[in-house]
C-alpha cells in the first residue's frame, strides 16, 4: 500500500502537522534536525505527496503548461522551440514547478489545447502559436476566458495580455539594410508555409528596408513553403535560382532554411558569398560552424522562455498585477562569412 502522512510521522517521531509543514516548505521555525528526520523518513518509505490532492486543497498545482501550435510532427526537435522550453524549464526547476507540454495543429481552433487549463491541471500557460493571425487571436481570446495567468510569445496588441517576444522586425530590417549597403538589390526572403508571428515580423522588416532604400519589392523573390528545415530551404532556393532574374542575396526565416539554401547553391556551383549572400535568423549553435560560417541574427530564445516563465509564476503567486504588458528583447547581427 502507498505510505501515508501518518506513516511518515510515526517513523520520524513527529506529528502529522510537522510532516505537512516540511512538504509545504513551512520550515522557517523548524529545527534542522527535525526537518532532516522527516525527510529521511520520506525517503525510507518512498513517500511522495499526492499532488492532485494537494491541488484540490490549495487550488494550486505548481505546474505550468507550454501550449504550442505547430504543424510539424517533430515540433519538439525545432531548435528555437527547444531553446524557449529550456528557458522555461530553468525557471520551473528553480521555483519548484513542473512543466506540461501540449500541442495542436494550427489549422483550426482546437479546444483540446485548453484541456490542461479547464481540468485545473496547471496554474497557468505559455502560448507559442503559429497559423493565421486571426486564428492565433482566437486562441488568445479563449485563453482570456479561461484564466488571466498566461503569457504569449508574440505581440497581440492587447493591453490585458502579457506578451514576450524578440525584436524580429528591426533585426530583419538591419540585416536587409546591410545586404543593400554591400551592393545587393535583388534580395530574396524565404519562410515557411504556415504563418508564424516571428516570420511575419521578419518579413515586414525586410519589406520596410527595401522600401526605405527605394528598391521595388518583387514578389517573385519570396517563397513561403515547407517547414523549418534545411530541405525546405533548399527547395525554395532552387526555385529562386531558376527565376529569369534571380536574386543575389537572401534573408532566410531561420538558420535551418539558410543552411539548406547554402547546400543547394554549392551544388549549383554558386559561390557563397561571392556570387550569392545568405543570411539566416536565430543564431543556432551550429551557425558559426557551417561552411562558410553563417551570417545571421541572434535571437535570445532561452532568455525569452526564462523571462516568460518568470513573469507567469510571479503573476500566479501574486507578485504582479493581472494587467498585460509587452516585453521585447533585443536581437543582434552576427556577421560571419556567408554574407
Amino acid at each position: 500500500m502507498r505510505p501515508t502522512l501518518k506513516d511518515v510521522a510515526a517513523l520520524a517521531g513527529v506529528s502529522v502537522q510537522t510532516v505537512s509543514n516540511v512538504i509545504n516548505s513551512r520550515v522557517a521555525e523548524m529545527r534542522p534536525e527535525t526537518r532532516a528526520r522527516v525527510e529521511d523518513a520520506m525517503r525510507t518509505l518512498n513517500y511522495y505527496p499526492n499532488s492532485q490532492a494537494r491541488g484540490l486543497r490549495s487550488q494550486k498545482t505548481n505546474t505550468l503548461a507550454f501550449l504550442l501550435l505547430d504543424p510539424d510532427p517533430r515540433y519538439l526537435a525545432d531548435p528555437m522551440t527547444d531553446l524557449i522550453i529550456a528557458g522555461v524549464g530553468a525557471v520551473v526547476r528553480e521555483r519548484g514547478y513542473m512543466l506540461l507540454v501540449h500541442a495542436a495543429q494550427p489549422d483550426s481552433l482546437d479546444q483540446g489545447l485548453f484541456m490542461p487549463i479547464h481540468q485545473n491541471r496547471v496554474d497557468g500557460a505559455l502560448l507559442l502559436l503559429s497559423g493565421k493571425k486571426a486564428l492565433r487571436q482566437r486562441y488568445v481570446d479563449e485563453m482570456k476566458k479561461a484564466t488571466p495567468n498566461f503569457v504569449v510569445f508574440e505581440d497581440v496588441e492587447d493591453t490585458d495580455v502579457l506578451c514576450v517576444t524578440a525584436d524580429n522586425h528591426d533585426g530583419s530590417y538591419a540585416m536587409t539594410t546591410r545586404l543593400i549597403e554591400t551592393g545587393h538589390s535583388r534580395i530574396a526572403f524565404i519562410g515557411t508555409a504556415v504563418s508564424w508571428p516571428m516570420i511575419d515580423e521578419r518579413y515586414d522588416g525586410y519589406r520596410a528596408a527595401l522600401q526605405d532604400a527605394r528598391i521595388a519589392f518583387d514578389p517573385a523573390l519570396t517563397r513561403f513553403e515547407g517547414n523549418w528545415d534545411a530541405a525546405s530551404g533548399g527547395r525554395s532556393t532552387a526555385q529562386l535560382c531558376d527565376e529569369a532574374d534571380p536574386p543575389t542575396a537572401m534573408i532566410a526565416g531561420n538558420d535551418l532554411l539558410a543552411i539548406g539554401a547554402i547546400k543547394v547553391l554549392k551544388e549549383r556551383g554558386i559561390s557563397v558569398p561571392d556570387d550569392f549572400a545568405v543570411a539566416g535568423f536565430d543564431d543556432f549553435a551550429f551557425a558559426e560552424h557551417t561552411d562558410p560560417p553563417l551570417t545571421t541574427v541572434r535571437v535570445p530564445g532561452f532568455d525569452l522562455g526564462h523571462l516568460a516563465a518568470t513573469l507567469l509564476i510571479d503573476r500566479i503567486e501574486g507578485a504582479t498585477p493581472e494587467s498585460g504588458s509587452l516585453l521585447r528583447l533585443p536581437v543582434e547581427l552576427m556577421i560571419r562569412g556567408s554574407a
